[in-house]
């Protein structure tokens, strides 16, 4: 008697909870969702990044250009906040390094670490009055932010030389070059509308699941870099010099910002707004799986607030638990991306 009760019991509790709507899908169609996620992920997300990104980089120039022309304290203070506030952007940026920013070398171009002090010091004897084009032919390891971060922090404004001021003047304005044209390319018929235009003869993408998939690897590339690179190889190495941006001592907000633009891809969410998304698009029919995938980009993203009274630098050598929960917790969001989020897309996104 008492095991037909537990029977009925359970078969009562299986059948609300197939009937319940709020448990685990939705009444939304996945094919009108998909269509709609990718054009709010270039309109909503892609597309207004990259033009605050042209705004920040602006700002960077202007900065740099008035330390260059008035050395003072307080205009190299003006520049350091600017390149912190362009940094933002750009590593929110790469919770999507598709398309252009990584197929036209965008990436390599602003974001290569460590800096090369040695060749820069041989670059600026023999080429003093080097002006932004010059930077276009040099290795990658000579320009970008982190040369510019080693002068803006590791110099005092009243020593520079001319040959350095024309080299943070070049830097500067190749670094907007840079973002301009990386805006340009996903405007005006570029490759925003290759998304937008997902299984169309105009794409490059054969199908939604195609544009889809190649997103959610995005996430899991960025999870992979921060949490297989950047973190550990100066934390196992314990070397400081290692670090991503070990001058202004913004390693830590680079690396959480990465994770956050990852989530803001994920939920195609930007600047207040927020559209259609891999989010909506997996609540359809796994709305248990959306929410474990946004509890983890959470406890990934919350967990770099252990490092809040110290910098990365210092953090690898006396906070290693810390650092280590990190790197743990952004394993565990790249594991469930990988495992859950990409067969969902390959199993449900079907035209």
């Amino acid at each position: 008697m008492k095991k037909k009760i537990l029977f009925i019991t359970a078969i009562a509790i299986i059948g609300l909870s197939s009937c319940s709507k709020d448990d685990n899908s939705s009444n939304e169609n996945i094919s009108d969702v998909s269509t709609q996620a990718l054009k709010d992920f270039v309109n909503v997300l892609g597309e207004p990044l990259y033009a605050d990104f042209v705004t920040k980089a602006t700002a960077l120039n202007d900065a740099v250009v008035a330390l260059v022309a008035n050395p003072t304290a307080a205009n190299q203070t003006a520049a350091q906040n600017a390149w912190v506030a362009t940094r933002v952007i750009w590593e929110q940026s790469e919770g999507f390094l598709i398309g252009p920013v990584e197929d036209d070398n965008y990436d390599p171009n602003m974001d290569t670490w460590p800096t090369d002090k040695n060749s820069i010091d041989s670059m600026l004897n023999k080429n003093p009055n080097m002006d932004d084009s010059f930077l276009d032919n040099v290795d990658d390891a000579l320009k970008g932010f982190h040369p510019l971060e080693y002068y803006l922090w590791d110099f005092k404004p009243e020593t520079y030389t001319d040959a350095q001021k024309n080299y943070m003047t070049a830097l500067a304005a190749n670094i907007l070059d840079n973002t301009k044209a990386l805006e340009a390319s996903w405007t005006t018929g570029g490759y925003g509308n290759e998304i937008i235009n997902a299984g169309q003869s105009s794409s490059s993408f054969t199908s939604k699941e195609n544009a889809l998939e190649t997103i959610a690897n995005s996430l899991i590339d960025i999870c992979s870099e921060v949490g297989e690179s950047k973190m550990p190889e100066p934390f196992n190495a314990q070397d400081s010099t290692l670090t991503e941006s070990p001058y202004s001592h913004n390693s830590v907000a680079d690396f959480k910002n990465n994770i956050q633009g990852a989530f803001n891809s994920y939920k195609c969410s930007y600047n207040g707004t927020t559209g259609k998304s891999l989010s909506d698009i997996v609540q359809i029919n796994n709305k248990s799986l959306d929410n474990k995938i946004r509890q983890a980009f959470t406890n990934a993203i919350s967990s770099f607030s252990a490092l809040d009274n110290t910098t990365f630098e210092l953090a690898i050598y006396n906070s290693r638990s810390a650092v280590q929960n990190i790197i743990d917790q952004i394993e565990t969001l790249q594991t469930l991306l990988s495992n859950e989020l990409i067969p969902y897309v390959q199993q449900y996104i079907k035209d």
